[in-house]
């Protein structure tokens, strides 16, 4: 018969588990433009679900089963933090050029759950012993290979976590700083965004981290992982229902595909709230352009020009244009304009 913490525990995990399945649903449906950042949240998604689906197997199944699954399920506590991080990277412009190597750290921990397994199966056996609830505890009664084998495990995730942690506010920190001075009006949704996730996570993280220790070293508590796993099932809640309310949430754009960006200008296409951050190339560029339809002269004498027609032209959104005539040029869009048409009648005057 199950208890009720027992009970409580399945019931959240199949649903945290179905939650993640909806996630990574919303996520899939907003295209392709938006797969390079969102690629990274379902990364997430399957690391955290694939914990649910840990809890629902520890409950439905024989503890010797669950125990030789252990090998296959932990891994993902160690991408659940790097996912994060490298979704961070991906908004904000600076992706990792080797990501994959972020979750590295999964194989060796694998490999030590089956010398952690094989010992505990191998002491399990050898007292003869029926359990009906096998734990991953450090235990001094087991063999010292056994504890330092968890030990090691432990401080893996620990190290983890600390790195990580720092590395997300870093780039989460300088991105917001980035939106504020490029993004102007646009940037308060994504603000609450990128700190409603920043945040969240990070308390959830550290609580999970500091639980699953104190778990291990110390002794069981089931109602506080309870109250964890619930919180994770919110956190699912909140970003579903923020993804289905703003549909394509950090568009990229996707090389090989048609854009409106001439020069390599660092643009992208306005879908919901697509946001990209421009560095110092970027700006460059975005002159250089300006300068070419300057001198081409029929844009800037277009009667209806107004700042979204210009951005389109250049390649970049009204919000990177608007940065790049306020902080590179010292000129409003209307001094702009007007300054270039005034050069031009004066121009006519004298020559003609």
């Amino acid at each position: 018969m199950f208890e009720t913490i027992d009970l409580l525990l399945l019931l959240i995990a199949a649903l945290g588990a179905v939650q993640a399945v909806f996630l990574i649903i919303l996520l899939q449906g907003e295209g392709k433009r938006a797969f390079r950042a969102n690629r990274w949240l379902m990364m997430f998604a399957v690391a955290v679900g694939m914990g649910f689906v840990d809890d629902i197997v520890d409950a439905m199944v024989n503890p010797l089963v669950n125990l030789y699954l252990a090998p296959l399920l932990t891994p993902f506590f160690f991408a659940f933090i790097p996912a994060i991080y490298l979704y961070f990277r991906e908004i904000s412009g600076n992706p990792s050029t080797r990501p994959l190597w972020h979750f590295a750290p999964m194989l060796p921990v694998s490999l030590i759950m089956i010398g952690v397994v094989n010992l505990l199966a191998d002491s399990i056996s050898a007292s003869g012993s029926k359990k009906s609830e096998i734990n991953i505890d450090l235990d001094f009664s087991q063999s010292s290979t056994f504890n330092l084998l968890l030990i090691l495990l432990i401080a893996t995730f620990c190290i983890q976590f600390a790195i990580y942690m720092f590395r997300i506010w870093h780039v989460a920190v300088r991105y917001l700083q980035d939106a504020d001075r490029q993004l102007e009006a646009d940037q308060k949704g994504l603000r609450r965004w990128v700190l409603e996730l920043l945040i969240g996570l990070s308390v959830i993280f550290t609580l999970f981290t500091l639980i699953n220790l104190f778990d291990t070293i110390v002794s069981r508590s089931e109602w506080l992982l309870l109250g964890v796993k619930a919180t994770f099932v919110l956190v699912f809640l909140r970003m579903c229902h923020v993804i289905a309310a703003n549909p394509a949430l950090f568009v990229q754009s996707e090389q090989g595909e048609p854009e409106i960006r001439d020069e390599n200008v660092a643009s992208v296409v306005q879908s919901g709230m697509a946001r990209h951050i421009l560095d110092m190339d970027d700006v460059s560029r975005i002159r250089i352009k300006l300068d070419r339809i300057v001198a081409a002269r029929d844009l800037m004498f277009d009667p209806l020009l107004t700042m979204p027609k210009l951005a389109n032209a250049v390649g970049v959104t009204p919000n990177q244009l608007s940065y790049v005539l306020n902080q590179h040029l010292g000129k409003s869009f209307f001094d702009f304009v007007n300054e270039v048409r005034t050069y031009e009648a004066s121009r006519l005057l004298i020559e003609e």
